[in-house]
């Protein structure tokens, strides 16, 4: 590759190393463990949902130039890219990070098809315990091609799992003795953080659909019974079902919640913040 660029015109001075992610969530990540010398670039953008997103030209073709790809290994376009990713890319490393995670069931029809089932929950980087496993695969994959690293690869997964159990206790003490342990969500993405601090997630959506007018009235019945005044939604998504339950429920309102923020730890602090209302209301 080297002597490829030099013949081309470039300088033999060494190039930034190129990581791509999948999603934002998983630079931040990426960014715990690698160094300065490692530029980390992400394939879909803030704003866009995942489930319909499909990579551009430039960003495959870029793919072929980095040196590594990180993904779930969970989401449609994550899938279909990683079909192809051997021929358009064949130097490039790939790390799919579900590969030693026991994935969950949550309703997500964009997982449909994925080798471990159907309505498979892709969203593992909302568990601080599942995460923290991450930091340690990013840490070898990176070693592979920077083994004069890999004591400061790590040290530095050391210290972000030393953050992550910080973060756990956290959320642990904060919804610990809450008045109850179900809490409602527009689109299915908290399976793994509800399994992780023993609370139960009622869906608006069935099967990645938003419900028909006679469910919603039903599951807006069944939510004021259990006292719940709040719905969890999500920016990429309309998630208009779920706003209109939290307007029918007395007192409700709709709470809004980013699977996707680039701060991941700050966005699961600030998540937990916004249980401990939800869950004490």
């Amino acid at each position: 590759m080297t002597l490829f660029l030099i013949g081309c015109g470039h300088t033999s001075e060494p190039e930034e190393e190129v990581v791509y992610v999948s999603i934002a969530p998983l630079k931040y990540v990426v960014e715990q463990i690698a160094d300065s010398g490692t530029r980390i670039e992400v394939l879909v953008p803030e704003t866009t949902s995942p489930e319909s997103y499909e990579p551009t030209v430039q960003q495959i073709r870029a793919l072929a130039d980095a040196q590594a790809y990180v993904s779930t290994g969970l989401i449609d376009f994550e899938r279909a890219l990683s079909d192809k990713i051997r021929d358009i890319a064949p130097n490039t490393a790939v790390l799919d990070l579900s590969e030693e995670v026991d994935v969950l069931e949550g309703d997500c029809s964009h997982s449909r098809g994925h080798r471990h089932g159907y309505g498979i929950d892709p969203h593992i980087w909302l568990s601080p315990k599942i995460v923290g496993g991450m930091g340690d695969r990013i840490a070898e994959l990176l070693t592979a091609y920077r083994p004069g690293s890999a004591s400061i690869y790590k040290e530095r997964a050391e210290r972000f799992k030393k953050r992550i159990d910080t973060l756990d206790r956290y959320i642990r003490q904060t919804l610990s003795g809450a008045k109850r342990k179900d809490f409602a969500i527009g689109h299915t993405s908290l399976t793994y953080f509800a399994n992780d601090y023993g609370l139960n997630q009622i869906a608006v959506e069935t099967d990645g659909k938003e419900p028909s007018v006679k469910a919603m009235k039903q599951l807006t019945d069944s939510l004021q019974r259990m006292g719940i005044k709040a719905v969890l939604f999500q920016r990429q998504t309309s998630d208009a079902a779920a706003r209109t339950i939290a307007r029918e429920l007395p007192g409700g309102r709709a709470v809004e919640f980013d699977p996707l923020a680039p701060d991941w730890m700050g966005n699961l602090y600030r998540l937990t913040d916004s249980l401990r209302v939800i869950l004490n209301d």
